[in-house]
């Protein structure tokens, strides 16, 4: 479900870019610029908006064929003064018609009031009201994307829940590890959203640090206890491991493994083994796998 949500997030943003060899719809109809999980004038919060020279665009995501029926509430939003003065223009923009579903559900059920793009092969975007003739023609001509959109480096967004949270803060628990480091929560979800962390609003770069942070507490306090510690003043959290012991690398290993509560040891390179641990050793890795 995590890396389905990430995987549906790239693509969305990837309507709004171009690679070398695809162009995003509403890239190629001028929506070049965009920001995550803004605040409308109305307090509204959808996942993006998109803007042109003249107009703004409305998009929501969802992984659930139900989330059209609240679309109708974004159909007469407004841009905030702070979101015109990020993004000015020459002219007033004016919304570019119905605001946006994007998902990777086909089929799915459509209701009324907004317009539709599905991103998966077979690609497509069912138009129900689009007041930018340009955007309608790139929409209507475009066949979906072909290839595998950019990773942006984002490895989670705000929404992720916590447990979607685990495997990649794993991988970042890990690396502090091996450094003998500290990492503030702010420098996690910096290596979360990647790329795209500006594009993210403050509030809801908070509220995935605010999950972060519960996180590291937990860990510090239970499953970690032995390696971490976490810094209430500074919402870091620090973990040493004897990185040159392989029996402290494997200890380590398999309390992140129990924690993720998963059978199948990750593969950390920079945990791994340059020789053979004594099959004696008490705390043998087992049935680690390189």
């Amino acid at each position: 479900m995590g890396e389905r949500r990430v995987e549906l997030w790239r693509r969305s943003i990837f309507l709004f870019d171009k690679s070398q060899r695809e162009v995003g719809p509403l890239f190629e109809a001028g929506y070049k610029e965009f920001f995550c999980e803004p605040k409308t004038a109305e307090k509204l919060t959808p996942d993006i908006i998109g803007f042109s020279d003249e107009f703004f665009c409305v998009v929501d995501i969802s992984m659930s064929n139900q989330k059209g029926h609240e679309m109708k509430k974004y159909e007469n939003v407004t841009l905030t003064e702070n979101l015109k003065n990020m993004f000015p223009s020459d002219v007033d923009r004016k919304n570019c018609g119905f605001p946006f579903l994007v998902t990777d559900l086909l089929p799915t059920t459509i209701y009324k009031g907004y317009n539709l793009i599905q991103v998966y092969q077979p690609g497509q975007a069912v138009i129900e009201r689009i007041n930018d003739k340009r955007l309608s023609d790139s929409l209507n001509n475009w066949t979906g994307f072909v290839l595998p959109v950019p990773s942006y480096g984002i490895l989670a967004v705000p929404e992720s829940t916590e447990e979607e949270l685990k495997p990649k803060l794993a991988g970042i628990f890990k690396k502090i590890a091996v450094d003998d480091d500290e990492m503030t929560s702010e420098g996690v979800i910096q290596l979360l959203l990647g790329d795209l962390y500006e594009s993210f609003s403050q509030s809801s770069r908070s509220n995935l640090r605010k999950k972060v942070e519960n996180i590291c507490k937990q860990v510090t306090e239970g499953a970690f206890s032995e390696y971490a510690t976490y810094n209430h003043e500074n919402k870091s959290i620090q973990i040493s491991v004897d990185a040159s012991n392989p029996q402290s690398r494997a200890k380590f290993s398999r309390c992140i493994n129990s924690w993720l509560e998963t059978t199948t040891l990750f593969d950390f390179p920079e945990f791994r083994d340059s020789y053979d641990i004594d099959e004696n050793i008490e705390d043998d890795m087992g049935d680690y796998e390189d």
